[in-house]
């Protein structure tokens, strides 16, 4: 229980975090904030929102793939989940590197980095305590699978 507190406040500080870098990007990145139309980025109440809202998206549906699927069928599609966001990462690293991107400011870089970095932790973290979970018969409540107390 206490390793789960830690996980998220730890992931509430880095969403609150990622939230303030990507609200305040430099004068050129708030040019293209307000040429891009991306209004989910103007303010800090927004950049939250839209962060906590991708998080939380993130945990939904990792918890929905550990407790609804077996267990080979979960690290598969977890499996999946840490390509897909790791991919993300990747494609978000380099187009913030060249072109118009680069000069929006290493704040709003380092926030727009972040956010599938957030994702690909939560990720992880799911996907690890499934290969930690044995195969058993017991069934928790409502026929879902039940994960070991720690």
């Amino acid at each position: 229980m206490r390793n789960q507190f830690i996980f998220y406040s730890l992931l509430l500080i880095l969403i609150i975090l990622d939230a303030w870098l990507l609200a305040h990007p430099n004068l050129l990145g708030k040019i293209g904030v307000w040429i891009y139309k991306y209004s989910y980025l103007k303010t800090f109440s927004r950049a939250l929102g839209t962060v906590v809202l991708l998080s939380s998206l993130t945990l939904l549906l990792t918890w929905l793939i550990k407790h609804y699927f077996s267990l080979g069928t979960a690290r598969f599609i977890m499996g999946i989940l840490l390509a897909g966001t790791t991919y993300i990462l990747i494609q978000t690293i380099v187009q913030f590197s060249g072109g118009t991107y680069a000069h929006t400011g290493a704040g709003f870089k380092t926030g727009a980095i972040l956010l599938p970095f957030i994702l690909i932790i939560i990720v992880v973290k799911n996907l690890v305590e499934v290969f930690l979970q044995k195969e058993s018969s017991d069934s928790g409540r409502d026929g879902l699978k039940t994960l070991p107390e720690e």
